[in-house]
Order: structure tokens, then C-alpha cells, then sequence
């Protein structure tokens, strides 16, 4: 067994399944730079203690490389869907979806990414409303004239294939709260999307501000925008990458901390609520 605080993950998530808590995430030492080996990921019945599992390994003939990145699972028409980023050692990033039978996998990719443009783009979390199902995902600053990373939708079908073009909601300098990272450039990393207390869309999204890596918020009536951002950050001390998950009638915003130096990552959940649509760390 595994101690949560001994676990090296970035960009965690969480599934609930039959009694069982599944922590996938960026699992690779060479998150950064060198061939990946692929995801892991840890078994819990308390959030405390966790078992170790490989879920997905790279071959030679899969087309990704290196990065391996943010991975999320969901369980919908009896099969388990995990979206993920790979890079081909060229620094750009392509979203790829990956099946199972199990959660723990193995995980065997589409034959297709996500999306077959220029551009870079990583990060996709799932959506649904009414009955629709969509994908919001970061388009990577890399390869933008303006070096200002988008956020954008896209409506897939029932086994996650685009029926649209995606859409751009916003850029990252269009919160008050971002500043440019030292490559001057502005980053979008890491949506996750909630209904509120209003029947609102809150997007948590990770950039970085004055304090490092953090995690703030925006909120629209709609999934697809127009999206409010909010000037208070939920996390804003180099830790970032978040995603919101329920236990016990309580909700919990989970995320990695620190954001470097590498390899010191572990994931970390504080407690969350909702004032007036707005959510809020529990001090």
C-alpha cells in the first residue's frame, strides 16, 4: 500500500466505481522530456491508502512519444473512456481517447486523436448537458500568433467523437487574475466544469498569477460561453491543475501541489462550497 502523501502524480482525477476510488493523473518522471511509459494509477476505499496499477503502457507503435499528460476516465455505455494528451517529441500536444472494459485498463487507443489541426491541445474534460455530451480543452499558447492560450468546447457524440468544430470561450489574458509565464506567454491548463447552486457552469482553470501555478474561476449560463471569470483564486500557492469531486455530501476541490520543483508533486484536496454560485475554499 501507498500512502496518498507518497504518491508522485500532476494533473490528478478522481473516479468513484462500485465502492472504489481510482486516482489517475500525469504519472511519468519524464513528464517533461524523454520517451513516456505511460499512465498509472491508484486504488483507494479511503483517499488515504492506495494500491498501485498499470493502466496503460507505450509501444512502439503507438504514435505518441513523450508528454503524457492529464488523463480522464469516465464510465458511459458499459465501457470506461480516458482523454488524455500525447505529444510526438515536437511540442505539440494531441488529444487522444482511449478505451477499457475495466478502470484499471488496459487502456486501447481510438484509432483517430481528437483533432487533426495545426494547433496544439491538451487537457479535455467531459461535460454533459441536457442530454449532450461535450469536451472543453485548452488550446496550447504554442504555435498562436499572440502566444495567448485559448479554452474551447466541442460537442462529441456518444463515443466522444467531434459532430462540430470546436469553439474558443476565452483567452487567458481575460482574467484579471493570469500574468504571462517566463517565456511570455499566457497558459491555459486544466478545466474542470460544475453546475452551481444556480443552475450555473463554473469552470476551475489553472494559469499562472503573481503567487505561480494556480487555480481560479468562471462562470456562464450557458456550457458554451459567454464565461465570467472571477478575480479571487481557489488556489494560488504553486499548486494547480484541479478537478471537483463529492464524498460524504461534501464537496472537494483536488489538485497537485507544489508545481516544481518536479517530482515533489502529490495531490492535495481541500474542502469547497458554493456562495451565491461562486465557490470558496473552507477555512
Amino acid at each position: 500500500m501507498i500512502d496518498i502523501h507518497d504518491i508522485y502524480i500532476r494533473d490528478p482525477y478522481l473516479l468513484f466505481y462500485q465502492g472504489k476510488y481510482y486516482l489517475y493523473g500525469t504519472t511519468d518522471e519524464q513528464a517533461w522530456k524523454g520517451r513516456a511509459s505511460g499512465f498509472k494509477a491508484f486504488v483507494s476505499t479511503d483517499l488515504v491508502n492506495f494500491e498501485e496499477h498499470t493502466i496503460f503502457k507505450n509501444t512502439d507503435d503507438f504514435w505518441g512519444f513523450e508528454q503524457f499528460w492529464a488523463p480522464e476516465v469516465y464510465y458511459l455505455n458499459d465501457k470506461f473512456y480516458l482523454i488524455a494528451a500525447f505529444s510526438e517529441g515536437d511540442e505539440v500536444r494531441r488529444i487522444q481517447i482511449l478505451t477499457a472494459e475495466n478502470p484499471l485498463g488496459p487502456f486501447i487507443p481510438k484509432k483517430e486523436k481528437l483533432f487533426k489541426d495545426k494547433f496544439s491541445h491538451l487537457d479535455g474534460t467531459l461535460v454533459m448537458d441536457g442530454g449532450k455530451k461535450y469536451i472543453v480543452f485548452s488550446q496550447e499558447w504554442t504555435g498562436l500568433e499572440d502566444r495567448d492560450g485559448r479554452m474551447c468546447i466541442v460537442e462529441v457524440n456518444d463515443d466522444l467523437e467531434p459532430v462540430s468544430d470546436y469553439k474558443v470561450l476565452f483567452k487567458a489574458s481575460e482574467a484579471a487574475w493570469t500574468v504571462k509565464e517566463k517565456n511570455d506567454h499566457y497558459v491555459t491548463d486544466g478545466p474542470f466544469v460544475v453546475k452551481n447552486d444556480l443552475g450555473q457552469f463554473v469552470m476551475i482553470w489553472s494559469s499562472f498569477s503573481k503567487s505561480g501555478y494556480s487555480v481560479g474561476q468562471c462562470i456562464a449560463d450557458r456550457v458554451d460561453g459567454p464565461y465570467q471569470h472571477k478575480s479571487d483564486l481557489l488556489i494560488g500557492e504553486n499548486g494547480g491543475h484541479g478537478m471537483i469531486f463529492r464524498k460524504d455530501g461534501k464537496l472537494f476541490l483536488l489538485f497537485h501541489k507544489p508545481n516544481e520543483p518536479h517530482l515533489q508533486e502529490r495531490p492535495c484536496f481541500v474542502e469547497i462550497y458554493f456562495d451565491k454560485g461562486i465557490l470558496k475554499r473552507r477555512r
